[in-house]
């Protein structure tokens, strides 16, 4: 699972019991009509099947809005772990409006793309960067990171097929029970990738969104995490067209991306 932050935060995650993998060995061999090969994903049905279903639920969508408060690692160079808060607000309208606002411990972030252009800004310098931008949210992604190399925090939720992401990098799944979290009843599943492990919570009601997510980052020694816990899901929401139009103050200068996504990763 790919989640870049508008800071140089790792990305987190929760790592697979013993208990949990012995049971979805199980549960794959019994349901396995033949030994699987080595790179075959190893992936309770029920853990696939949710994934897919908020995949599809959240990436088909035509508009949304959505909250997430965050907790995340910052490792020093001596590897102490500092963990910060964030809260996170995104209003998303395809094909081609978004707009992700950032207020944390180690600084504010707003993100527009209009579908012409990708804007970032931090409010604490008088500079801006702005790069030309795909016509639709997922070519414009796809262009910040791997051009850019930046994409704004919780992007993975943001494509027209989430599940997409990271599908071919799963190696381990499985389903952890029914837990509730702000109100909704929310199925934990586990996943374990090369270099992360995550567990995302989703809720099992007719709105299959994304109720928290945790994730850690395996090749660092320290094991850095982050998490997310989504609040105020709207798929009804009345989002005015301005709302994905650079708001900048007088006097602001542009800078290139590269340079502004640079300042931004050494907070």
């Amino acid at each position: 699972m790919r989640i870049i932050q508008f800071i140089a935060v790792v990305s987190t995650g929760i790592a697979v019991l013993a208990v949990g993998q012995q049971a979805l060995s199980q549960d794959n061999a019994s349901s396995s009509e033949g030994p699987v090969a080595a790179e075959t994903p190893n992936v309770a049905a029920e853990a696939r099947q949710m994934l897919e279903e908020m995949s599809s639920y959240i990436g088909s969508a035509e508009h949304f809005t959505f909250r997430a408060d965050i907790i995340f690692d910052h490792v020093l160079p001596s590897g102490q772990k500092l963990q910060f808060s964030a809260t996170e607000s995104v209003a998303l309208q395809r094909p081609s409006g978004l707009y992700v606002e950032w207020s944390g411990d180690l600084g504010d972030r707003q993100f527009w793309y209009d579908g012409k252009s990708a804007t970032l800004y931090d409010p604490d310098t008088p500079f801006y960067a702005s790069e030309e931008a795909p016509p639709e949210i997922d070519g414009m992604l796809a262009k910040l990171v791997t051009q850019l190399n930046f994409s704004p925090p919780l992007s993975d939720f943001l494509y027209s097929d989430p599940y997409k992401s990271v599908r071919g990098s799963i190696q381990y799944g499985l389903s952890l029970g029914v837990t509730e979290i702000n109100g909704r009843s929310c199925r934990g599943l586990a996943f374990v990738e090369k270099e992360v492990d995550w567990q995302i919570w989703i809720d099992t009601g007719p709105q299959r969104v994304p109720c928290k997510v945790v994730i850690t980052y395996k090749n660092n020694p320290a094991q850095p995490q982050f998490s997310a816990v989504f609040a105020d899901w709207d798929f009804e929401p009345r989002i005015a067209s301005s709302t994905f139009t650079p708001e900048l103050p007088a006097g602001t200068q542009a800078v290139p991306f590269e340079k502004a996504t640079a300042a931004t990763n050494s907070n």
